[in-house]
């Protein structure tokens, strides 16, 4: 599989989303002064991230604050620590070095071999887009080249988490598979995420999703992808986002599992997955999903359920567009 390209940002990435954090603050009857004594025992510039520094959240909202310092060793992103507002808002607060975001921006592209709805770097970028610092005169989180990059980045996980979702949605109809639907709905969900980020609102999460649909022609992709049961119904969805549905499939390529160990009971092939699962081997791998289509598509559906099977997404090439409402 070939690097996938980033696609250009589809607009320029200034800040219309983001709020003042008083305001932001004043959803959870929270003030700015508080959330810094939550904070205060940091060493770095606290930025306010999450649904309230979009403009979305709501007073079930938790804040969101990420604590940046300007170390040269990488931090860990995992383990919150949690504080608490004297009204008692949690304040979910993560601490990163400069450095953390530098390499989370400029390194590897989430779009190659993405997995879908999955919490990874996309979704930490989406955050930072949106990040408002805590204390008057803080520089922004990211600048204006980061921010260019951040929206690439989102953009083409977003586009690779689309593609790899229909292709598996056509070869879970081909292969009879029961809930072959619910795929069609996860990748009509996908659709909707890309048309919102494409709309310049990059805050991801399915959530704030109705919130994030204002543009009409969002709005109009939306209807149409949450009422998709058939893969076919999909179709439509991708050409307004400047996606040819019947190349999907051959985009997303298929080999065996690497840490999976090959046994033989009774004559027959299996695999040994995770170290703990023996699962039947699939009698031969096709290169894309698009080749398992045309061969014995419940077999590779079944690897793919079962662990046997590992796949990656190709994006190269594509660069996704919103097209207005007819």
């Amino acid at each position: 599989m070939t690097q996938p390209t980033i696609p250009p940002a589809p607009r320029p990435a200034p800040r219309p989303h983001a709020v003042a954090p008083e305001i932001a603050l004043k959803a959870v009857d929270a003030r700015v002064e508080d959330v810094l004594d939550a904070v205060a025992l940091y060493d770095g510039e606290p930025y306010l991230v999450g649904s309230l520094a979009a403009g979305l959240g709501d007073h079930r909202s938790d804040i969101d604050v990420h604590v940046v310092s300007g170390g040269d060793r990488p931090a860990a992103l995992d383990g919150p620590v949690l504080a608490f507002t004297p009204a008692g808002t949690c304040v979910d607060v993560r601490y990163l070095d400069r450095c953390t975001i530098d390499r989370v921006v400029g390194g590897r592209r989430p779009g190659h071999g993405a997995r879908p709805a999955g919490r990874g770097d996309a979704w930490l970028l989406s955050r930072w887009l949106n990040a408002v610092p805590l204390r008057a005169g803080a520089p922004p989180l990211l600048d204006g080249g980061q921010r260019a990059q951040a929206v690439g980045l989102i953009t083409t996980s977003l586009l690779a988490d689309l593609t790899a979702l229909t292709a598996f949605a056509a070869l879970a109809e081909r292969a009879g598979a029961d809930r072959a639907w619910y795929l069609c709905r996860r990748a009509g969900t996908a659709a909707w995420e890309l048309a919102a980020v494409l709309s310049g609102q990059y805050h991801l999460g399915e959530r704030w999703l109705p919130a994030r649909s204002a543009a009409p022609e969002v709005a109009a992709l939306a209807r149409d992808a949450g009422a998709a049961r058939r893969a076919a119904d999909l179709d439509g969805v991708l050409r307004r986002l400047g996606v040819d549905p019947a190349a999907a499939p051959g985009r997303v390529g298929l080999r065996v599992s690497p840490e999976a160990e090959r046994w033989t009971l009774a004559g027959e092939p299996f695999l040994l997955v995770a170290g703990r699962r023996l699962v039947p081997a699939v009698p031969s791998v096709p290169a894309t999903v698009a080749d398992a289509l045309d061969g014995d598509a419940a077999a590779v559906f079944a690897g793919l359920v079962n662990g046997a099977l590992r796949w990656t997404v190709d994006v190269g090439g594509l660069t996704p567009r919103l097209e207005p409402t007819p």
